[in-house]
C-alpha cells in the first residue's frame, strides 16, 4: 500500500527531496510495523523525459492514500503538480463527502518559508503545522530543518510527527482506488483553472508560470532534399523536424515542450512564418522567444532571407530571444559541412551570436538538449525580469480618463467648459 505521494517541482533540490522521501518511507514503515524493504510512497523524480504520462505515475495517484506537496514558489508554476493536485483533491472530496469526514489526507508542506501572498488559494487552508516545532518550521521550512546540522534533532522529530499523522489518517480514513482509467492530459491543473471553473482566478495571475514562444526555423522534406541527402529526420512539415533521430524520433520541438513544462514554463509553439508576430507579442509582454534553428536552412536562398530579416527585427524589438541549433553527433553529413553551416547562421544572428547565454550551437546530443535548454530559459527569465518592461493593471480607484491640461494660468474655481464647447464649434 502507498501511504504517500510526494508531488514536487522537479528542479527544486532533487537530491534533498529524494533524501525527504527515502527519510519519510522509513519512518513510515516504522510506525506501521512493516519490513523495512516495503514500498510506502511513491516520488516520481525517476520518470524521464520524453516519456508520456507513464503508466506507474497514474498507478500511483490511483492508488496512493495520502498525498503531500512540497509547496515552493515553482510549485505553483507547474502544470503537472497542478494536475497531480487536482486528481487526488477530487478522491478526497469524493470521500469526504461521501462518509461525512474530513480526512486531511492532502497535506501541503512548506519547503520553504512562504513570502506573503506566495501561497497558493486552494493550499491555504490546507497547510500543515507542527505541533511540537511551533513556529520553527514555519519560519524555516523543511529544506532548512534538514540543510542545517544544528536543527537535526528538530528535522527528526518534524520526520516522526509528519509519519504519525500519515499513517494514523490514512489508517482512519481508508481512501478507495480509482477504478476508472485517467488520462492525465485532460486533467485541468488546480493552479491554473480558467475563469469560470470555480477558482479564483484574480487573485492567482501572479502564480502563473511565464510564456515560451518555441520558434521551429526548418523545412519539409520535400524542400530539404533540394539541398542536403540526408531527409529521414524531417517531415511533412518544419515542426515534425526531429534531428536526434532515431534513436529519438519524435519532433525535437516536443521534447523543447517537454523541458520548459518540467521547469514550469507555458509554451507555444509554431513555425518560421510567425516569428515576427511572436517577437512583437514577446517584447511587448515580458515573454521569452527560443528559436529551434536547422543549420542547413541557410542553404536555401529563399528562407535564408526570411530568417534574416525576423531574426533582425526580433533583435529590434528588444524582447529576450535565445537561439539552439541541434546538430546531431550521428548525423555525417551536417558534420562535413559543419563550418559553413555555422558561418551562416553567425552571420544571420550576427549580435546575437555574440552572446554565450543565450545562443546555443552545435548542440550534439539530445542529452545535451536537455541540458542546455533549462540553463537558456533561466538565463532569459532572469532577463525578463531585469530589463522588460512594468505592466502595472489599474486598480477599482484609478481615474482611466485620459489626463488634461488646462495651463498655469488656469484660477481655482474657473470653469473651462463652456470655452471648451465654443472650440468645439470652431
Amino acid at each position: 500500500m502507498l501511504y504517500f505521494f510526494l508531488s514536487y517541482a522537479r528542479g527544486d533540490e532533487d537530491a534533498l527531496v529524494q533524501r525527504l522521501y527515502e527519510d519519510l518511507s522509513a519512518e513510515v514503515r516504522l510506525i506501521a510495523g512493516l519490513p523495512r524493504d516495503e514500498r510506502v510512497g511513491f516520488v516520481d523524480r525517476t520518470i524521464l523525459l520524453g516519456e508520456r504520462w507513464p503508466q506507474r505515475l497514474v498507478e500511483a495517484l490511483s492508488t496512493c492514500r495520502s498525498f503531500l506537496a512540497l509547496m515552493t514558489p515553482r510549485y505553483f508554476q507547474s502544470e503537472a503538480c497542478g494536475q497531480e493536485w487536482q486528481i487526488f483533491a477530487d478522491r478526497t472530496a469524493r470521500f469526504d463527502q461521501q462518509n461525512g469526514v474530513d480526512s486531511s489526507l492532502l497535506k501541503p508542506l512548506m519547503w520553504i518559508p512562504a513570502r506573503p501572498g506566495r501561497i497558493h488559494p486552494v493550499a491555504s487552508p490546507l497547510q500543515y503545522s507542527s505541533h511540537s516545532l511551533g513556529d520553527l518550521y514555519q519560519r524555516l521550512g523543511v529544506r532548512q530543518l534538514m540543510r542545517l546540522q544544528r536543527h537535526s534533532d528538530d528535522y527528526r522529530t518534524f520526520l516522526f510527527e509528519l509519519a504519525n499523522q500519515i499513517v494514523s489518517s490514512v489508517e482512519e480514513h481508508p481512501l478507495p482506488d480509482v477504478q476508472r482509467s485517467i488520462d492525465l492530459r485532460s486533467v485541468v491543473s488546480a493552479f491554473h483553472r480558467p475563469a469560470g471553473a470555480g477558482q479564483l482566478t484574480a487573485d492567482v495571475d501572479q502564480f502563473a508560470p511565464m510564456l515560451v514562444h518555441f520558434i521551429v526555423a526548418a523545412s519539409h522534406r520535400d524542400e530539404m532534399s533540394t539541398v542536403r541527402q540526408r531527409v529521414n529526420t524531417y517531415g511533412d512539415r518544419a515542426l515534425a523536424w526531429a534531428p536526434y533521430g532515431p534513436p529519438f524520433p519524435d519532433p525535437v520541438v516536443d521534447y523543447a515542450r517537454e523541458i520548459a513544462a518540467d521547469h514550469s514554463y507555458r509554451s507555444t509553439v509554431v513555425d518560421l512564418t510567425e516569428l515576427a508576430r511572436r517577437a512583437e507579442q514577446a517584447a511587448r509582454y515580458n515573454q521569452i522567444m527560443v528559436l529551434i534553428v536547422d543549420a542547413w536552412l541557410t542553404r536555401l536562398p529563399e528562407q535564408r532571407q526570411s530568417l534574416t530579416a525576423h531574426a533582425t527585427a526580433a533583435l529590434r524589438d528588444g524582447g529576450t530571444t535565445a537561439v539552439l541549433i541541434p546538430s546531431s553527433r550521428d548525423d555525417i553529413e551536417t558534420r562535413e559541412h559543419w563550418q559553413s553551416l555555422s558561418r551562416a547562421c553567425r552571420e544571420i544572428f550576427d549580435e546575437l551570436a555574440s552572446d554565450d547565454e543565450l545562443y546555443r550551437s552545435n548542440i550534439l546530443t539530445h542529452r545535451a538538449f536537455q541540458e542546455e535548454l533549462p540553463e537558456v530559459l533561466e538565463v532569459a527569465r532572469n532577463r525578463v525580469f531585469s530589463r522588460g518592461a512594468v505592466h502595472r493593471p489599474p486598480g477599482p480607484a484609478t481615474d482611466s480618463r485620459p489626463p488634461r491640461i488646462d495651463g498655469p494660468w488656469r484660477a481655482e474655481g474657473d470653469d473651462t467648459a463652456a470655452e471648451d464647447g465654443r472650440d468645439d464649434e470652431r
